[in-house]
């Protein structure tokens, strides 16, 4: 993670918006200095806070509603933005905490809700939900807050945790960072599949038990008590319940074979049986079907003579049959000459309707053409009504101009009067007003310029009406304008007389006096038109109608005679039609048309009467038939006595039933037998299977769990994969470590646990070659502290970048510790930061001490003033 640019606003000491930008210290090592309280550690807090919404120091040390400026104003909205990289991608993210701030609108405080927006390059969607940013930011960096803490930026009184850290805690940063949690899943997973084969033997043992109750044993069998102790232990030792098992199942098999061979005997006997009586069953059906085919026999003589009667009867309906076309051809014969002779005496009435129409519509037209003679008189009155109406109107239209332009002529002849009224008023005032303007210029010893006088005692007095030249002239082109308007209304005023004069000429022409109204002209006219257009109309309905009725009369005459000839036509056949029929029913021996119609049936029925004939004959002939099979069959034997028989097959039938009932329980039971015992045979084989396969994963889970015995030390193989990399850790600490202190210490991961009960898995000692002693890193002093945890960190930066290809530690954050190094330590430590930051990597120190200000030339200053601080670089 590599940080490029931080927005602040209204954060802690900060009041307004501040921004931080880092690019210039980009793979440098940098200071971050200013006095004791000015903010320096909460440029630390705000970046910790827009990646993890924690301060650098945790929860603990600062929660987020501090976060607040304490100088900001009520308009002011706290927030912390920051960008930065995270290898090719970048990323913005903004944090606002839970915080109150003053009512911008009255008084009180308000609660403003944090609020998370995460930006990706690249990317269209906005992440603003606290859970999706957080998971992005530790995907994206690979550390969660506390292991950011431990490894890029190390808050004031943190950073001796790195060296004081419990194995626990070590064990969860190593796994994130080195992903060693394959290995604890590993174990998990082990862990889980031991658990599952223990808990599937119990199950089976638990089936296997419940199978062997499926079992079941006869009492009658000799080893029956032996039976069912082998099922109680058959989940402990199912190979002896499956011995005796297979043993009862055989001795079963051979006592079913015995039942069913029994079974098959009483099956055939029984049908044996079945066989004699129903063959006395049809011997005695026999001998009751012969005496009654004898009664019918006895019957047949009476049903003959019937069938002869009918014979004949059916004889002449086959006669009647034929001859009923002729009667049908009468009869159709007969209807189509009485509908020609109706058809005949309506024709008639229709020529005679015909002819009536037609002399009424001859009157009709001559009575129209007389009154459409004066049809061409009415339109010539027409033609004067409406030439009379247009000169009523032309006469009423220049009547109301002349009386316009008499009233107008009035008005512009008072305005003229009165346009020469004020013009003549005007022109006597300026003339009386031109003695005063001439006094006013008279001067004593000048001579007056109409007298000559040099003296002037009484000069006039200048009046304070007197118009002037102009508007003497306005006055008079006034007067010319409304003149020349009068005699252009004077001009109208006579042409409106003429065109009344010419007007009333036209109307006395026409025979029409002014006082006639358009109106009334006009309902004249309407009339004499509508008069013609009826008389118009009338004379072509008259036409019309003497034209079509004199067509409709020709046609009745002409339908009149085809009448007549399709009636004596129908006639002629019908007498003839009439002739056939009775000549048929002389030659078909019928004496009259009343034998005929008694003897007459439709084919349907006459078919099955013939059918019925037959089917008697045949009948009779078949009883014979049988009847005298039968008598052949029986040649004199008896009547079978049943009895015997009957009750000897029911005797056969309970003795069945019970022999299948006792062969079902035994197959029932040697099937259930059979089940359970191949079901148990799988069981055991499965359980073998699974005990095999548990005892490989309980050995395998114990060792990769570290559960050790026998007092040795218990380490699992994610701890022994931890530990490895620990000891690359320590190994590339040692190599700072030996710089800063001369090589006098050196650090080591604890080979034994102290006690039994505890894991030896991320422990660490310290060797101090002053005494040769290894003792616990807790032992250190402040200074010595120091520099192991500083080694310890580069040493953890250097290793995680090198190994991991997820986490990338591009920056490191020290918040003070440098104050409690000598001199010389404190050039080592300089110069181990400065080969850190070697172009590559951006180191960033938290310090207030004078020596660090001289040594890091580049820095940010951050200066407290009375409105807040402020932050500017000097590089």
């Amino acid at each position: 993670m590599k940080p490029i640019r931080l927005e602040m606003c209204a954060f802690g000491p900060f009041r307004g918006v501040t921004v931080v930008d880092f690019t210039p210290f980009d793979g440098r090592i940098f200071l971050l200095t200013g006095e004791t309280g000015a903010g320096k550690t909460s440029i630390f807090d705000a970046i910790s806070f827009a990646l993890f919404g924690e301060a650098s120091g945790g929860k603990k040390r600062r929660s987020g509603r501090s976060f607040r400026s304490d100088y900001a104003d009520a308009a002011t909205d706290t927030y912390v933005t920051l960008t930065f990289s995270e290898g090719d991608t970048v990323c913005t993210v903004t944090r606002s905490p839970d915080y109150e701030r003053p009512n911008r609108r009255g008084t009180g405080m308000v609660k403003v809700g944090s609020r998370v927006r995460l930006e990706i390059a690249g990317e269209e969607r906005v992440f603003d939900r606290v859970d999706e940013v957080d998971a992005h930011i530790r995907e994206l960096i690979g550390l969660d807050h506390s292991q950011f803490s431990r490894t890029v930026m190390i808050a004031q009184g943190d950073f001796l945790r790195i060296l004081n850290a419990g194995s626990n805690e070590r064990k969860a940063m190593f796994q994130n960072l080195f992903h060693t949690e394959i290995y604890a899943n590993a174990e998990a997973v082990l862990g889980e599949e031991s658990s599952r084969c223990g808990a599937r033997r119990t199950e089976l043992l638990g089936r296997m038990q419940a199978v062997a109750a499926r079992t079941a044993c006869h009492a009658t069998f000799d080893r029956a008590l032996t039976f069912e102790r082998a099922r109680e232990d058959a989940g402990e030792n199912p190979a002896a319940f499956l011995a005796i098992l297979t043993e009862y199942d055989e001795i079963l098999t051979r006592e079913l074979e015995r039942g069913r061979v029994a079974e098959g005997e009483q099956r055939q006997r029984i049908g044996e049986l079945n066989v004699l009586i129903q063959a006395g069953e049809t011997h005695n059906g026999r001998l009751a079907e012969r005496d009654a085919l004898c009664v019918q026999v006895a019957q047949f003589a009476a049903e003959e003579e019937r069938a002869v009667a009918e014979r004949t009867a059916i004889r002449i309906a086959h006669t009647a049959l034929r001859i009923r076309p002729f009667e049908l051809a009468a009869q159709r014969r007969l209807q189509e000459a009485a509908l020609a002779t109706t058809a005949l005496t309506e024709a008639e009435r229709t020529e005679q309707a015909c002819a009536t129409v037609a002399q009424q519509a001859a009157l009709r037209l001559q009575q129209a053409q007389a009154a459409a003679a004066t049809v061409p008189t009415m339109e010539e009155e027409l033609r004067r009504l409406k030439t009379a109406i247009l000169a009523l109107r032309a006469y009423q239209k220049a009547k109301d101009r002349l009386t316009e332009a008499t009233a107008e002529l009035k008005a512009e002849n008072d305005r003229c009067l009165a346009a020469e009224q004020e013009h003549s008023r005007l022109r006597d005032l300026f003339w009386r007003g031109q003695a005063g303007l001439l006094a006013e210029t008279l001067q004593d010893g000048m001579p007056c310029p109409v007298c000559g006088a040099l003296t002037h005692p009484t000069p006039a007095a200048l009046m304070s009406d007197t118009p002037t030249r102009s508007m003497l002239d306005d006055a008079a082109e006034r007067e010319k304008q409304v003149r020349e308007r009068f005699n252009h209304v004077t001009g109208l005023f006579e042409r409106a007389g003429e065109a009344l004069h010419t007007a009333v000429e036209t109307l006395r022409s026409c025979g029409v006096s002014e006082e006639e109204t358009v109106t009334a002209l006009e309902a004249t006219l309407a009339q004499q038109e509508a008069q013609i257009r009826t008389l118009t109309q009338e004379l072509e309905k008259a036409q019309t109608a003497e034209r079509e009725s004199a067509q409709t009369y020709i046609a009745a005459q002409t339908a009149k005679g085809a009448a007549a000839e399709r009636a004596a036509l129908a006639e002629a056949a019908a007498r003839q039609a009439q002739q056939d029929f009775a000549a048929a029913l002389l030659a078909g021996g019928l004496d009259s048309e009343e034998d005929y119609r008694a003897a007459l049936c439709d084919e349907e029925t006459l078919a099955l009467r013939e059918r019925a004939l037959r089917s008697g004959e045949e009948q009779r002939e078949r009883t014979r038939g049988r009847l005298a099979q039968l008598e052949e069959t029986i040649a004199g034997r008896a009547t079978v006595d049943l009895t015997a028989l009957t009750a000897e097959r029911e005797t056969c039938e309970a003795a069945l039933v019970a022999l299948v009932e006792e062969n079902r329980r035994m197959d029932r039971m040697l099937a259930a037998n059979e089940i359970a015992r191949l079901d148990l045979q799988a069981l055991e084989a499965e359980r073998k299977a699974n005990e095999k396969r548990w005892t490989v994963l309980e050995d395998l889970y114990r060792v990769v769990g570290g559960k050790g015995s026998g007092g040795r030390a218990k380490l699992s193989l994610e701890g022994y994969v931890q530990r490895y990399y620990f000891k690359e850790v320590i190994a590339a600490a040692n190599r700072r470590l030996a710089v800063l202190t001369d090589g006098n210490f050196i650090l080591r991961c604890r080979e034994t646990a102290k006690d039994l009960k505890s894991r030896a898995d991320l422990e660490l000692d310290v060797l101090d070659r002053s005494t040769g002693a290894w003792r616990d890193v807790s032992t250190l002093s402040g200074g010595e502290s120091f520099m192991a945890s500083l080694a310890l960190a580069v040493g953890l930066s250097d290793v995680v970048q090198n190994r991991s290809s997820r986490v990338r530690l591009d920056i490191l954050f020290i918040d003070e510790g440098f104050g409690s190094l000598d001199e010389e330590t404190l050039q080592r430590a300089m110069e181990l930061l400065g080969r850190l930051s070697d172009g590559k990597r951006t180191v960033g120190v938290i310090s207030h001490i004078a020596e660090l200000r001289e040594r890091i030339s580049k820095k940010l200053i951050v200066t407290r003033t009375h409105s807040g601080s402020t932050v500017r670089a000097e590089v």
